[in-house]
Formats: structure tokens, C-alpha cells, sequence
């Protein structure tokens, strides 16, 4: 089970990463999205291999990881700026 964390910590690595190279960050995330992207890819990626060898099996959680590790670094970013910009414009109604 070392070697599937090792594989899936570096598997979440490289999509972040990809992820950042193809640009697919929010404008917001330009300054630190290099750090922010392969970090938010390992934890998606290492959370979902143990919750897929669990449910699935050693055999499945790896491709469990890649699918969902992809979909979580191109969907996550814009949602996270998405819910900053709502409750930055509910902040700014409230106070005037």
C-alpha cells in the first residue's frame, strides 16, 4: 500500500502541475497557482486512492484516481474563485 500512496501522491503531482502548465487557474489563482495546483491534486489524489482502495480495490483506485484527480484540478479552482466572488459581493452589500 506504500508504493499506491507513493504512486498516487505523484500522480496527483503531475496533473497539478499539468494543470498549471495549460493554465487552467482562475485569474485570482495567477500568483500561486504554481504551489496551490500539484498541492490540490496530491491531497484529491491520495484522498480519493485510499477511499477507492476501500470501496474498489487496489486495482480500480488507480484509475479512480486519475479520472477524478483531473476532474477535481480543472473544476475545483473555478469553483473555489466562484464562491470567493459571491461572498466577496454579499460582503460589499451588507456594508452598504
Amino acid at each position: 500500500m506504500l508504493f499506491l500512496f507513493l504512486l498516487w501522491l505523484v500522480i496527483g503531482l503531475l496533473i497539478g502541475g499539468l494543470g498549471w502548465l495549460a493554465q487552467c487557474v482562475p485569474s485570482s489563482w495567477r500568483s500561486l497557482a504554481r504551489v496551490w495546483l500539484p498541492v490540490l491534486g496530491a491531497v484529491v489524489a491520495c484522498c480519493v486512492g485510499w477511499l477507492g482502495a476501500l470501496l474498489f480495490g487496489r486495482l480500480l483506485s488507480t484509475a479512480l484516481v486519475l479520472w477524478v484527480t483531473v476532474l477535481c484540478a480543472l473544476v475545483l479552482p473555478r469553483c473555489v474563485d466562484w464562491i470567493r466572488r459571491v461572498l466577496y459581493l454579499r460582503f460589499l452589500a451588507k456594508k452598504i
